[in-house]
């Protein structure tokens, strides 16, 4: 089962790195091994907010009460 509690997704490669992926905006992070090597960069991404805001995405409320089948706003 998927822990939604933090804010990165860790993802495991085929060469033994790990993939940090950020929950909010979806950019991969870092690739990195081995896995505790990600907390450090995690703690510098910052999301980037024209990329969320042309999906409409830029406020975490808005994406909480969107319906999943609701079209994203067109910029």
């Amino acid at each position: 089962m998927t822990n939604l509690s933090k804010p990165y997704a860790h993802r495991r490669n085929q060469d033994g790195s790990y993939d940090s992926i950020c929950r909010e905006c979806f950019s991969a992070v870092v690739r990195r091994k081995p896995e505790w090597d990600l907390a450090q960069y995690e703690k510098a991404h910052d999301c980037d907010s024209s990329f969320l805001a042309e999906r409409g995405l830029l406020c975490r409320s808005e994406t909480s009460t969107r319906d999943a089948n609701m079209p994203l706003k067109a910029a």
